[in-house]
């Protein structure tokens, strides 16, 4: 590990003093901040797989649904009759603050009742098809949503992690060794002077006898 080249002086002790206080308070935080991501991805975690099963269980549905509407009206009625639909949802797309990030938030709500009377050409089973078929795009939205937050938490957490790793290894370690250095150092200079300056009173006195 390098060493701090600082000169043994009382000005350089109390600078890597302030340095090391500096060093242990970020340290601290920052194991703070680790704790509080690793706890957050682990309950975000935990919501997605809830959600990996709400929406594998939804896009059954949604198939099951369309293939019940298909035998009811015809592959190709069921066809037309879709890519006629207008879009009855609104997407809206924001963020949410957390701990300095900003995280994805997607909601989507319908534009109008989901379940009408059935219209000409359709059936029952159609409109249940399209119910479906809304579910399953909110809880998409929401996985997606809830994916990215995790994918930029984990990212957060690595950067974290690498400064803790930081100072951990690197920055205390180098200031603790400079500190003893520096203040072994003074105080072998402060009993060469103690030394010296007694040394000088010796020989003056006996000089003066």
């Amino acid at each position: 590990m390098p060493h701090l080249e600082m000169p043994p002086t009382k000005s350089s002790l109390r600078k890597i003093r302030e340095e090391l206080t500096f060093g242990y308070e970020g340290y601290d935080l920052l194991n703070q901040k680790r704790e509080v991501l690793v706890m957050e991805i682990m309950r975000r975690m935990s919501d997605l797989r809830r959600l990996e099963s709400e929406t594998e269980g939804s896009l059954k549905s949604l198939y099951r649904a369309y293939g019940l509407a298909a035998v009811d009206m015809g592959s190709r009625d069921l066809a037309l009759k879709s890519s006629a639909e207008k879009r009855s949802y609104f997407l809206r797309i924001g963020t949410t603050r957390f701990m300095g990030l900003r995280l994805p938030e997607m909601t989507i709500t319908e534009k109008k009742p989901l379940v009408a009377p059935n219209l000409p050409g359709t059936s029952a089973s159609y409109d249940k098809a399209k119910e479906e078929a809304v579910r399953a795009l909110r809880l998409l939205a929401e996985y997606a949503a809830l994916s990215r937050t995790i994918i930029l938490l984990s990212r957060e957490l690595t950067k974290v992690q690498r400064r803790v790793n930081a100072l951990e290894k690197i920055f205390i370690p180098q200031h603790e060794e400079a500190k003893t250095y520096i203040a072994g150092r003074l105080e072998e200079m402060e009993r060469e002077e103690v030394f010296v300056k007694k040394l000088i009173r010796r020989r003056q006195e006996e000089a003066g006898s």
